[in-house]
């Protein structure tokens, strides 16, 4: 008799299971542990009316604040990410971006409130803050009847993002590279701390031992200690699908001040790697971004982002008379 009350207990239960999948398409969209995904809306494939110009200034990395200071900024109201599972963030409301190109190289400038700087994530309870830069591939046109994915492209439709991190800002202004364990944690034990000077012991493991790390044996980027880049240049062809590329190609930098970040991505106008977006003075393509907030445990998907295109125009270049 259990045995046949606990088999109608788990019909009952999978049958109820089914049936809230089958009449609630919001809570299926967005993934119930199956990494499932909604599809965009027809808003969100209407780009902005207002474009970002990317403004030709002769100037270089050394001048490139001040010639921000004469590019029109394009503010971006920005929400929580809720269209993929898990869902996140919205606790940053507004970004600012600038544009510039001085003819062979693309400059551009990011401004948002931030009162906390997270820049270290060597333990499992730390995030950092990011900002992210998404254009399509190839020209694209954009628009209800050629759908485009603002949030993470599309199959078939792929998108070159730039990622810049404020941990690997801060690994980039370190004498190694990289923060040992120790440096967050001086009094932290193990059960290797066997040898006479431990923290000498554990350098050269890390140094001279690949087989410790998995992922700096592989290659693997992120597990570097000499990136030689605060952004990561990246693609994407929907959620789940973000790539690292082989060759890197973007740059930047980045300071915290005034309760906020201020950050400056920039690369050649264009490169050789048939997976960078390319940028031609006088034609448009489209841009969009996104916002990670570590103090507030921001991560993968769960961001702050804008849900529609923006148009990017780059200003020809003006040759002296």
């Amino acid at each position: 008799m259990l045995n046949k009350l606990l088999f109608k207990s788990v019909l009952f239960m999978c049958a109820g299971v089914m049936l809230l999948l089958a009449s609630n398409d919001k809570v299926f969209s967005q993934g119930v542990g199956l990494g499932a995904e909604a599809e965009a809306t027809v808003e969100e494939n209407i780009p902005r009316e207002k474009a970002l110009v990317v403004k030709y200034i002769n100037a270089d990395l050394d001048t490139i604040d001040k010639a921000f200071s004469q590019a029109a900024p394009l503010k971006l109201e920005l929400q929580m990410q809720d269209r993929a599972f898990p869902n996140g963030g919205g606790s940053v409301s507004a970004l600012e971006v600038r544009g510039v190109h001085n003819g062979s190289r693309i400059f551009f400038n990011f401004k948002w409130s931030d009162k906390t700087k997270n820049d270290r994530v060597i333990a499992d309870h730390l995030f950092r803050d990011a900002v992210g830069l998404m254009f399509p591939l190839d020209i694209v046109t954009i628009s209800p009847e050629t759908p485009f994915s603002p949030r993470m492209g599309d199959r078939g439709k792929p998108v070159n993002i730039w990622h810049w991190k404020a941990d690997w800002e801060r690994e980039m202004d370190s004498e190694c590279g990289f923060e040992h364990m120790e440096d967050q944690y001086p009094d932290m034990f193990t059960d290797f701390d066997f040898h006479t000077h431990p923290l000498h012991f554990h350098d050269q493991e890390l140094h001279s031992i690949p087989l410790i790390s998995g992922g700096r044996a592989a290659g693997n980027m992120l597990s570097q200690p000499n990136k030689g880049t605060t952004v990561e240049d990246l693609n994407a062809i929907g959620f789940s699908t973000l790539t690292t590329q082989d060759h890197q190609d973007v740059q930047g930098k980045g300071k915290w001040e005034n309760s906020g970040w201020n950050v400056t991505m920039y690369r050649d106008l264009i490169t050789a790697d048939t997976n960078d977006v390319q940028f031609i003075p006088g034609v448009e393509t489209f841009f969009n971004v996104a916002v990670w907030n570590g103090e507030e445990g921001d991560r993968n998907g769960q961001k702050s982002i804008s849900t529609r295109w923006s148009p990017v125009k780059l200003e020809t270049v003006k040759y002296d008379q």
